[in-house]
């Protein structure tokens, strides 16, 4: 084992992660053995007229032009973005009209990997860091999917009941253990996803996986390996510690993982997707100053298997819970019950923890929508101050809206689907 050194999300607070550097063929293979396509990736950015570097720049220097977000390289060739913009700017006004300290959202189509908005943000910053790509802020309850994925793969079902006292804000030894007087409240699987349950995660956890179990799904979902993708982000760091207490710890999603928005958006993909993880993709065009195609980047879906289709759905079930009646709750419903996005259905999980010195409360929102037939999967990480202003569910909801309700083609096809 060897520590590694990274920075913070803003630059000026390190951090230490404990991750393997062993390897082997076990390790890599996942709950279905896959290989990530990285002489494609490869192939794809030796095609690009300009580095990954450059890409982000022009990206977060870019505007819209009619229905494409672009930007031109130093040949004055145009790039043309896959990202929706009126997706793309929604989120800039959001995170600028709530003076967010830091954010950043990542959305793309589950079953072609397009990214739809890729956008950062650092109060008083105009030009902020990728923190799309930033790998250093905890995956806090957004673990509890990988987890949820295990337990179901090892045949806990999603009514399986336990009763538990405790474990809110913390985990101790004793939230494992049963106990009849103070055990007052009883949650189902499906309850816990929904109202992230972190003792009845560590009881499940304990009692019906092995560390090596959750090593491998959390491989598998991407953790711990870099992602295919043009801007090269790095490996999300993951430890799976064999002590009993922070093993538990770790499958409810107290530390020991971390994760970029990128890598959150394709957790949520993944279960749109049914258990495929899409390959994202950015650059759709690039055209020469007399208006010629240069190249056509666009891709139709390239995936790999993470899990059992079954399992996939069963976890994306349980999501469903989160907005009815879960952590996301008061975001998509009003005081009276009734859906702020009438007729689509939503699948979430939250995820927050806050560390000090200095003090920040990570906030998380991983899903998609429609649930019946996914169009968009996002990730949405807000960092806040003690004076904290909005939470990702909060802003996911809103994006949501500007996607699927606010265009006049989202309408028509919301219409449609009506009839």
């Amino acid at each position: 084992m060897k520590r590694v050194v990274a920075r913070s999300l803003v630059g000026c607070v390190v951090m230490l992660f404990v991750v393997g550097t062993q390897r082997s063929n076990a390790d890599d293979a996942g709950p279905q053995r896959t290989a990530t396509p990285h002489a494609r990736v490869a192939a794809l950015r030796a095609l690009l007229p300009v580095s990954a570097a450059e890409q982000r720049a022009l990206l977060m220097r870019g505007q819209r032009s009619g229905t494409q977000w672009i930007g031109q390289d130093g040949l004055g060739q145009r790039i043309e973005f896959s990202v929706a913009p009126a997706l793309q700017e929604r989120a800039q006004r959001l995170f600028a009209e709530y003076q967010v300290p830091h954010a950043s959202v990542v959305a793309l189509e589950p079953t072609t990997g397009r990214v739809l908005a890729y956008v950062n943000h650092v109060q008083g910053n105009p030009h902020p860091p990728d923190l799309a790509r930033d790998v250093t802020s905890p995956a806090a309850s957004v673990f509890k999917l990988i987890t949820s994925s295990a337990l179901i793969d090892a045949g806990v079902g999603v009514d399986t009941r336990v009763c538990y006292n405790g474990g809110s804000s913390r985990l101790d030894a004793v939230h494992l253990q049963d106990d009849a007087r103070r055990d007052r409240a009883c949650a189902t699987l499906e309850d816990a996803l929904g109202k992230s349950t972190n003792a009845v995660f560590a009881k499940l956890a304990d009692r019906h996986l092995k560390p090596a179990t959750l090593q491998r799904f959390a491989r598998a979902f991407g953790f711990g390996r870099e992602l295919p993708f043009a801007f090269g982000p790095p490996a999300s760091p993951i430890e799976v510690p064999s002590n009993r207490l922070e093993f538990a710890r770790t499958a409810a999603g107290f530390w020991h993982a971390y994760l970029s928005p990128l890598h959150g958006a394709l957790i949520a993909a993944t279960f749109a997707n049914e258990g495929a993880m899409p390959e994202p993709w950015l650059v759709q065009r690039v055209v020469s100053p007399d208006g010629k195609v240069v190249r056509d980047l666009s891709r139709a879906g390239i995936s790999r298997r993470v899990l059992e289709a079954s399992t996939a759905r069963s976890v994306a079930r349980m999501m469903l819970r989160t907005v009815r009646d879960g952590t996301s709750r008061s975001a998509f419903l009003d005081a009276r019950g009734r859906a702020q996005l009438p007729g689509i259905a939503v699948a979430g999980k939250t995820g927050s923890l806050s560390a000090n010195e200095p003090y920040r409360a990570y906030s998380w929102w991983v899903g998609f929508a429609p649930a019946e037939r996914p169009r968009i999967a996002l990730a949405v990480l807000i960092v806040n101050s003690p004076m904290w202003r909005i939470k990702s569910s909060f802003v996911a909801r809103e994006l949501l809206r500007e996607y699927l309700l606010a265009q006049p083609h989202a309408r028509a096809e919301l219409a449609q689907r009506k009839q």
